[in-house]
């Protein structure tokens, strides 16, 4: 039997409790049926916070060059969608070469960050099959990723190292060696309006959770996610079935129905944090719900968490210098506000945010906007980081360079493995485990980023 194609018609007729978009993965997910990890349970707790810029977010007027010779080139080629050089935050330190970098004005409170040593910079990072040079990519000598530039694609190959159609990202992969270590195994890789890929693993499956907990579906008067309700779909679901499939799908069912449950009133019982997130941020809102799960993980005895939330709308063709300070703020305000929680909860330390976008941004201008690009820089927050600093190199601000296959395409000089084993490592996961989590981790510099403390 094509147990892919049952699921998929087992959840078309579910379709009632798809509708709630957060809560379906919760009740029907297959994934949960294993509870197998190669790990040893770990006594102290640890987070990862996959925060996705979805879209392609502008690596180019996000870290800008500062130093009046490389700022001139920049803004000569970015003409009108180019910041001001008089607006900029100019970050402490120099580039090997001399070159010196600033953030947006939008990002003033990572930038402060970045001055404490909490936050460093990623350069030129992005999909990769395998280090690839610019002669290489033009004679197609080499693997490139799938539909290179493509959105869907770039997305899926930056969570999974595999083309769209995917069934695990690297997120999940991680959180499978944790799965026995955690009371509560549904509960290790949450999305809070994110991506599934990312955080689905072998064993370990994405568990959705909307902004304000779990969601109030309606039919009628009724509320299906009520406790009443719950409990007569837990009696209905208890029913035999003569046919196993439908066994095993009463089975995932009710132990999706009693996490939710579980979930909710450990939330319901968490103390208020006094940390004020921003209204009208949706990132934010996202961010607030994951400190409130992390701050439930005692009482759930969770000790190794994967995280994902999203903010979308990066895909900026026309409007730029309109659409992109806007989001940039909004980035900046609920990560400040998630730093200041995870300071409240006293694990500053213990949990470890970072950036993704499955790729940067042309350098050149097509007028109002910037196109799909390739490598891009990201952020990495949190008490553990080797902050204040740039790793990587930052390609230099010259259309048709060595860096450049087209418009200011960087081919980005590290791949998304490189960021993720670091990360991975502070997690927990032994060396022995690598390939497990980063299957084409062998094809790349394992150490080139020592970020981490």
């Amino acid at each position: 039997m094509d147990n892919t194609l049952s699921r998929r018609e087992f959840l078309r007729r579910a379709g009632m409790l798809a509708a709630s978009g957060a809560a379906a993965p919760m009740a029907f997910n297959l994934s949960l049926m294993s509870e197998a990890a190669a790990a040893t349970a770990p006594s102290d707790y640890k987070a990862l916070v996959c925060v996705f810029f979805s879209g392609g977010n502008d690596h180019q007027n996000t870290m800008v060059p500062y130093d009046l010779k490389n700022y001139q080139a920049y803004a000569t080629i970015r003409q009108s969608i180019a910041t001001p050089r008089d607006k900029l935050l100019p970050l402490p330190g120099l580039l090997a070469d001399g070159r010196q970098m600033a953030l947006a004005p939008q990002l003033a409170g990572l930038a402060s960050l970045f001055g404490q040593g909490r936050l460093a910079v990623v350069a030129n990072m992005g999909p990769l099959v395998q280090p690839t040079t610019k002669a290489q990519y033009l004679s197609r000598s080499v693997a490139l990723p799938p539909k290179l530039f493509s959105h869907n694609d770039q997305q899926s190959f930056w969570m999974s190292s595999m083309a769209e159609g995917a069934s695990s990202g690297w997120g999940g992969r991680i959180g499978d060696l944790f799965l026995a270590g955690n009371s509560n195994a549904a509960l290790s890789c949450i999305s809070v309006g994110g991506i599934g890929l990312y955080l689905s693993g072998k064993q370990a499956s994405s568990f959705t959770v909307g902004v304000t907990g779990n969601p109030q579906l309606l039919w009628g008067s009724t509320n299906l996610f009520s406790p009443s309700y719950i409990n007569e779909l837990k009696v209905l679901m208890s029913t035999n079935k003569t046919n196993y499939l439908e066994n095993e799908y009463v089975k995932v069912t009710q132990r999706g129905l009693n996490t939710s449950v579980q979930l909710d009133a450990a939330l319901k019982a968490a103390p208020a944090l006094s940390t004020s997130f921003p209204a009208g941020n949706s990132l934010a809102d996202s961010l607030k719900m994951v400190a409130k799960l992390i701050s439930t993980r005692a009482q759930l005895g969770n000790n190794r968490q994967v995280f994902m939330v999203q903010l979308g709308g990066f895909d900026m063709h026309d409007s730029l210098l309109a659409k992109h300070p806007p989001q940039l703020k909004m980035v900046n305000d609920a990560l400040m506000a998630f730093d200041s929680a995870m300071i409240e909860l006293g694990l500053q330390d213990q949990v470890t945010t970072f950036t993704g976008s499955e790729f940067g941004r042309t350098l050149s201008s097509n007028g109002d906007g910037s196109d799909h690009g390739w490598g891009s820089h990201h952020f990495v927050m949190g008490g553990a980081v080797a902050g204040g600093k740039i790793y990587g190199r930052v390609p230099e601000p010259i259309i048709g360079g060595a860096d450049d296959v087209g418009q200011g395409r960087y081919i980005p000089d590290l791949s998304v493995e490189q960021l993720a084993w670091p990360l991975a490592k502070w997690f927990g996961v032994p060396d022995s485990d690598r390939y497990l989590v980063l299957p084409t981790l062998a094809r790349f510099d394992a150490d080139a980023l020592q970020i981490m403390r």
